[in-house]
């Protein structure tokens, strides 16, 4: 059930009539139903899946919770509750991954076909809560959950539709303090409605225009010249934006419009000025998650500088993987926790006071950082394309220094140019709040006009929505 479908709109819609009229124990009751429909509307057979997965997670979650109050370890306790969570993980999304990489390595028939023999889909949104269902284990071995959670209230932070199918990956404290008191008045019902407006135009405007221009050159790369393969590049980067924070954003405005707060997970990522700096602006709440529960286990910044940095590439690398069951994913997290380590060996060498401190120095860094990011999306977006990847990522490569030039040009690719300026505006509005602030005071007039201006968009864009790239995830 897409955000940018009708189906979605009468869900939430008839969630939102029902959700206001009833009391608290009625709230919670809505919002299962509702998730119950949202995720049986993908697949009625891997809903019971995903019901059997939370269930045993409560069960063992109330067995770490006993332990806790007994003042027994749980140390090699929750080391079982990961490891069954990332087999069922691994199965359905790794499978096909690990038997074709021992194939390659050792090229057994017998692995070959014992691998054809298996037809396995990928659960929806199994990478998300199979995080969030982790992190809950560690926070409640940490004791980091200070109360036991009912199974009910368990379920609807795992379920909650809004951001069940590709995040915030959330952590108790960021919805469960709030379960028992959803609230709402103006102020956060038109910042929902901003932000579902805001979301949907970035999504069917932006993104999915993007696509449409963008997409044949990927199926041959070798075949089009440097300038489409370049501005291509920057053109990817704001879409994979503009989709993923699209999402993010109808998420939690329609949080907001059930009294919820769920965190951002965007804040003007693409005008960062270091590789290090964007990654606590891009995915927030994954990055967060990579860095509380593989970078600092790991030993995080307390190791040897060397060893902290070969931290950073297995977390990023690690990360990559989570993103994709493909080389190229591996390839692209290990490429971009390659140049945040470099960043911090520049930093030591060169020292914390020197001249690329200068603010006037900040363009040039946010547009160095903007490239490197967006030459890292070949892999990502490459790993799309299946079996022949990683060569089509080395024909992208090859292709952006060809000389002479030659090649074919892409249909439509000065375009890219203005929707890179509408992904900025937004990358503007999202690291400066003050502007947002400042928009706040014109709310009550912008707000009907955005709507407006937002079905007719839809209506023109809008015919064929197509999913979030971060479904596939």
């Amino acid at each position: 059930m897409l955000f940018n479908s009708l189906p979605y709109f009468f869900l939430f819609a008839f969630t939102y009539l029902i959700y206001w009229n009833v009391n608290q124990t009625g709230k919670k009751l809505t919002i299962v139903i509702a998730s119950i429909l949202f995720y049986a509307y993908f697949s009625v057979p891997f809903l019971f899946h995903f019901i059997a997965v939370v269930a045993g997670n409560y069960w063992y979650s109330s067995y770490l919770w006993n332990k806790k109050e007994k003042k027994e370890d749980t140390n090699n306790s929750i080391k079982y509750i990961i490891i069954l969570n990332l087999i069922n993980l691994g199965i359905f999304k790794y499978f096909y991954f690990f038997t074709d990489s021992i194939y390659f390595l050792t090229r057994s028939q017998s692995v070959k076909t014992f691998s054809s023999e298996w037809d396995i889909l990928l659960p929806l949104a199994i990478s998300f809560y199979t995080f969030q269902l982790i992190a809950l284990q560690i926070d409640i071995h940490r004791g980091q959950a200070k109360e036991r959670i009912t199974f009910y209230d368990y379920f609807l932070f795992i379920f909650f539709f809004p951001q069940l199918i590709a995040g915030p990956i959330m952590r108790t404290d960021n919805f469960l303090p709030q379960m028992n008191n959803p609230t709402i008045d103006p102020d956060r019902m038109k910042k929902g409605l901003f932000l579902i407006i805001g979301g949907l135009f970035k999504k069917v405007v932006i993104a999915e225009n993007i696509a449409i221009i963008i997409s044949p050159l990927y199926l041959s790369p070798s075949q089009y010249d440097p300038y489409s393969l370049w501005i291509t590049l920057f053109g990817f980067a704001c879409q994979v934006y503009c989709d993923f924070s699209g999402y993010t954003d109808i998420a939690r405005g329609s949080a907001n419009l059930l009294g919820y707060e769920i965190p951002e997970n965007f804040y003007g990522p693409l005008l960062a000025s270091s590789m290090r700096d964007l990654f606590t602006r891009w995915h927030v709440t994954l990055s967060t998650w990579l860095r509380d529960y593989i970078y600092i286990p790991l030993g995080g910044g307390k190791a040897s500088f060397a060893r902290s940095n070969w931290n950073l590439v297995i977390t990023n690398t690690l990360g990559g993987l989570w993103h994709g069951a493909n080389i190229n994913f591996v390839l692209w997290g290990a490429f971009l926790g390659s140049f945040i380590a470099i960043e911090r060996w520049l930093q030591k060498l060169i020292g914390k006071e020197s001249f690329l401190d200068n603010k006037f120095l900040t363009p040039l860094k946010i547009i160095l950082t903007f490239v490197i990011f967006s030459v890292s999306g070949i892999f990502f977006r490459c790993g799309a394309n299946g079996t022949e990847s990683v060569s089509a990522a080395i024909d992208y490569f090859s292709g952006l220094a060809r000389f002479p030039v030659q090649g074919i040009t892409l249909d439509r690719i000065d375009e890219i140019l203005s929707f890179l300026a509408l992904t900025m505006i937004f990358n503007v509005f999202q690291k400066h709040p003050y502007f947002y602030q400042k928009l706040k005071k014109f709310q009550d007039i912008l707000l009907p006009i955005f709507g407006v201006v937002i079905l007719l968009l839809l209506g023109i864009f809008g015919e064929n929505g197509k999913d979030f790239i971060y479904f596939q995830f």
